[in-house]
C-alpha cells in the first residue's frame, strides 16, 4: 500500500465525504459512510493499482488469504451454487436469451448457462482466466465491457462475487443497467456485513479482505447502490449459512473445508462422505451459535435480483 498523505474517498454510494474509521485491515483503512452507511476502502486503490493487483498470478492460484489456492480445481465446489443461481434466474425469464457474466473467471458459470439453452458472453479483467474461459468455451472473453457491442441487448446479467471488488459500484451497475433489455434481470452476489464475525471478530471476516474487496455490503446498502443504478424491482436475500466452530472443531473442519474447495478430494466415495462430513461441522456449529447469540445473522452471502422496468 502506498505511504504518504491520506487521500480520502468520497463515498462512493452517495457521495458524502465525512466517514468515520471503522477498522484497520492489512494497512487498508475501512470507512463507514455516516450519511448512507456504506462501509469502503479509503483511500481507495487506483485502477492500476487494482489492474496489477488482478493480473498477479497469485491471485487465481495460490494466495488464499487474497484470492484463491487454485481456481481452477474449484469446478465441482462451485457448480451447486451456479446451478442453484440459474435456476433461480430461470424462474424470472424462462425464455432464456441472450446471457452476459461480468467476472466470468474460467466460465464455469457460463458453461451451465449455455448447456440450459443460454447464448453466453463474459467479461474477465484477469488475462489468464479470461484465456482459460475463452479455450473451454469456444468463444472470446472481453477484458473490459466496453469491448463489448454496444447495440446488444442483453436479457441477464450477472455478477458473482464481483460487486465487492469494485471502487466504483453505482457507476458500473448503471452501466450495466443500460445493457439491458427492459424487463432484463441483473443478479448478483457479495458477501453480507451483516454476519455476526464482521462485527465481533472483524479482523478474521472472510468479507473484510482488502485490497481485493473495497466495497463491503449489507442488505440495506446493497439495495441502495441498485436503487441509484436506476433499478426498482429488487429481491434480496441471505444464503450461504456460516456459523462459527467450536474450538474443539476447527482442527477437522479447517482442513476439510480447504480440500473440498479446492478440488482435493477424489471424485465418488471420498468426495461424498467429506461434504457430509463437512455439512454435519457446520450444522453442529449452527445449533452451538444459535444457543449462544440467537439475534446473530449467521447468513455469509447476499443474493440480489433486479429487473429493468419494462
Amino acid at each position: 500500500m502506498a505511504t504518504g498523505p491520506i487521500r480520502e474517498t468520497p463515498c462512493p454510494l452517495c457521495g458524502a465525504d465525512t466517514a468515520r474509521l471503522v477498522l484497520i485491515q492489512a494497512g487498508y483503512r475501512i470507512v463507514r459512510c455516516p450519511t448512507c452507511t456504506a462501509l469502503y476502502l479509503s483511500p481507495m486503490p487506483t485502477p492500476h493499482e487494482l489492474t496489477a493487483h488482478y493480473q498477479n498470478p497469485d491471485y487465481f492460484a495460490g494466495d488464499a488469504t487474497q484470492g484463491y489456492a487454485d481456481y481452477s480445481a474449484m469446478e465441482k465446489a462451485l457448480r451447486p451454487f451456479f446451478q442453484r443461481r440459474l435456476h433461480t434466474l430461470v424462474r424470472y425469464l424462462p425464455q432464456r436469451g441472450m446471457l452476459l457474466d461480468i467476472g466470468c473467471a474460467a466460465g464455469y458459470f457460463l458453461t451451465l448457462a449455455r448447456a440450459d439453452g443460454w447464448q453466453i458472453a463474459g467479461v474477465e479483467l484477469a488475462a489468464a482466466m479470461g484465456q482459460q474461459a475463452a479455450h473451454m468455451l469456444g468463444i472470446p472473453i472481453a477484458t473490459h465491457l466496453d469491448e463489448l457491442p454496444a447495440d446488444i441487448p442483453y436479457d441477464a446479467i450477472t455478477l458473482w462475487e464481483v460487486i465487492e471488488h469494485l471502487p466504483d459500484p453505482v457507476v458500473q451497475l448503471r452501466r450495466l443497467y443500460a445493457r439491458l433489455r427492459p424487463g432484463g434481470v441483473l443478479m448478483l452476489s457479495t458477501p453480507n456485513t451483516n454476519h455476526w464475525q464482521a462485527h465481533r471478530d472483524p479482523q478474521h471476516w472472510q468479507g473484510y479482505r482488502p485490497p481485493s474487496h473495497v466495497m463491503f455490503f449489507t442488505p440495506t446498502t446493497l439495495e441502495d447502490a441498485l436503487r441509484r443504478a436506476g433499478f426498482t424491482t429488487i429481491h434480496i436475500q441471505r444464503t450461504a449459512p456460516l456459523p462459527p466452530i467450536p474450538g474443539w472443531l476447527r482442527p477437522l473442519s479447517a482442513p476439510l473445508e480447504h480440500k473440498l474447495a479446492n478440488g482435493q478430494l477424489a471424485p465418488g466415495l471420498p468426495w461424498q462422505v467429506g461434504l457430509w462430513l463437512w455439512r454435519g461441522v457446520r450444522v453442529g456449529g449452527w445449533g452451538w451459535q444459535r444457543v449462544r447469540q440467537p439475534n446473530d445473522d449467521m447468513y455469509a452471502t447476499l443474493e440480489a435480483l433486479a429487473v429493468k422496468d419494462a
